[in-house]
């Protein structure tokens, strides 16, 4: 097969995919639209064909996969409108995620429950509507060009009063601002692939870990690791997901829809978030239990058929990264090209690589130095480390025994704790029906 990788959002988060497709005899293309310097960031270079322009290789390819939804939908449009094999977020489906007011009402339309908001236009506004409410309330830009960094869950009215001030101040309030109601409980996600045929028999249900530090303390960063597992039946999809089955049709979406959740005391979901593209690092840990060539299952969804083979193990991931990271403020080759040591036939297929390259580097060999070719960095989310076992202890047990063999120079980091909470959690979601045959140990 003939695969595109289009990794519209510039971040390297297709190289793993890439480089599994390879190793089942695809042909790979590889693009990555260029930074503001002007230059076009080094990851995968070295490991696979990287085309300057993307538009000559849409008739080569049989398949293109899209890494992200946020850029690049307009000048798409014409080939999704011809029917090409493009495995990813159209405009229409994108919206769901990017525009969270969208995302809420095709929600509330088709019967799922939401939580209670308030949209407003100014910072004076926001600050008098929680005073008046004597509350804090979760803080999102509303629309499709907010910043989703600005997303804020502050503790107290002081917090979030303090916070909006600050937004103002700094001249980052644009647009107008959700103030969603805060609900205690706990948090899951649930994903299924869509394609003109439905959805996929395999459904995911996920636990994110999205803070920097161990035990959930630090910024918010996209994910620091993630425990999964695929099942045939789940409480949560019926609730969230399926309902939504006719308005994925109705956008002509393949590709992954999912839904971050919170279970409340009582077990009712309030969907927080979608999510309309490959996730990441999610979509690297389904890798441990997806058997086959990753892509073709891809191609044949596209055509109505649901070819996708996956084990129900528990798999998790956990970020490995390096420099600035979650800030990534400071140009890429500041943390590119440190070779990646401890790397094994044993631990390979764990590996999922992401900001990397294939480079030469020193190496002291019969006492003299050489330039080895090697994998190499080539920015600051390096790898995800992944496993699986039976039970959550087992999968994680795996994934820190493979991080643990990886080391680059500089300042490693990756959180330790992944999957713990989850003791108390599975528990608690099984009384009410969620996450049913899960264990942790």
């Amino acid at each position: 097969m003939k695969l595109l990788l289009l990794d519209n959002d510039g971040e390297g988060m297709g190289v793993d995919l890439a480089l599994r497709a390879l190793e089942h005899d695809n042909e790979v293309r590889y693009w990555l639209p260029t930074e503001q310097s002007g230059e076009r960031p080094q990851f995968g270079e070295g490991m696979f064909e990287r085309p300057v322009d993307w538009k000559p290789s849409m008739d080569w390819a049989d398949l293109i996969v899209l890494t992200g939804n946020s850029a690049y939908a307009t000048p798409l449009t014409e080939y999704f409108g011809k029917g090409y094999p493009i495995f990813g977020a159209n405009a229409k489906a994108a919206e769901l995620e990017l525009d969270r007011g969208i995302g809420q009402e095709v929600l509330k339309r088709y019967g799922v429950n939401t939580l209670p908001y308030e949209v407003v236009k100014t910072v004076d506004e926001a600050v008098d509507h929680i005073i008046d409410a004597r509350k804090p309330f979760v803080m999102k830009p509303w629309g499709g060009d907010g910043d989703k960094s600005m997303t804020c869950v502050p503790h107290d009215v002081d917090e979030a009063v303090f916070t909006l001030r600050k937004w103002q101040k700094e001249k980052k309030f644009k647009g107008q601002l959700m103030l969603q109601e805060k609900v205690d409980g706990i948090e899951m996600g649930v994903a299924g692939w869509f394609g003109p045929g439905g959805w996929s028999a395999a459904i995911e249900e996920s636990f994110e870990h999205k803070k920097f530090l161990n035990d959930d303390l630090g910024e918010n960063t996209g994910e620091m690791g993630t425990v999964i597992r695929h099942v045939s039946e789940s409480k949560l999809f019926n609730k969230v997901l399926e309902p939504l089955t006719d308005y994925l049709h109705l956008c002509k979406y393949t590709g992954d829809c999912s839904v971050n959740c919170i279970i409340d005391d009582r077990g009712r979901p309030w969907p927080l978030e979608f999510t309309m593209r490959l996730g990441w690092p999610d979509f690297c840990i389904r890798q441990e239990v997806t058997k086959g060539c990753p892509v073709e299952w891809m191609l044949d969804l596209l055509s109505g058929r649901d070819t996708l083979e996956i084990s129900t193990a528990v798999a998790a991931g956990v970020l490995m990264a390096h420099g600035d990271f979650p800030k990534c403020k400071d140009p890429n080759p500041l943390w590119t090209g440190m070779p990646i040591n401890g790397i094994t036939t044993e631990n390979y297929e764990h590996l999922h690589f992401q900001q990397v390259m294939s480079g030469e580097a020193p190496k002291v060999v019969g006492g003299k130095e050489k330039n080895l070719r090697m994998s190499l960095t080539a920015g600051t989310y390096v790898l995800i480390a992944g496993g699986s076992g039976k039970t959550v202890s087992q999968a994680m047990e795996k994934v820190y025994g493979v991080a643990n063999e990886i080391r680059w120079p500089g300042n490693v980091m990756y959180r330790t704790d992944i999957g713990r909470r989850l003791e108390k959690e599975l528990p608690i979601l099984q009384k009410h029906g969620y996450a049913e045959g899960m264990r942790y140990g």
